[in-house]
């Protein structure tokens, strides 16, 4: 017989895993995954919804242009994912987990900037 802490373990673990959604295919949507995936939200927000330790992302896709002169909004942002101190936004800290691009696929560093860009 099971005990019901047991069972109420693999009740949870099994809904986790039920609840978890496939992986998209799209990289705007997977982008979307993986920001939230890689817990994002906990420091930005979009669309007044998320944390305020870091810069507000609703409109990244069209502020990352003017951040730092000579580098386009996409290099900006793949900047901040592969090397988050090499510009920090005014008022703000330097805190962003530097393990994050290595952590990442090709497909999902890519998704996760093509995601950002579509935030204008």
């Amino acid at each position: 017989m099971m005990r019901p802490a047991l069972v109420l373990c693999a009740a949870i673990a099994l809904s986790m895993i039920a609840c978890q959604e496939p992986p998209a295919t799209e990289p705007v949507a997977r982008g979307r995954q993986v920001y939230r995936q890689q817990g994002c939200a906990e420091c930005h927000q979009i669309e007044g919804s998320g944390g305020r330790l870091g810069p507000d992302l609703s409109h990244v896709g069209t502020v990352a242009g003017t951040r730092r002169p000579g580098a386009t909004a996409e290099e900006y942002i793949e900047e901040s994912i592969e090397q988050p101190g090499a510009y920090i936004v005014p008022g703000f800290n330097d805190i962003m987990p530097r393990a994050l691009g290595r952590g990442l696929s090709e497909f999902d560093r890519e998704s996760l900037i093509r995601y950002l860009m579509s935030l204008d």
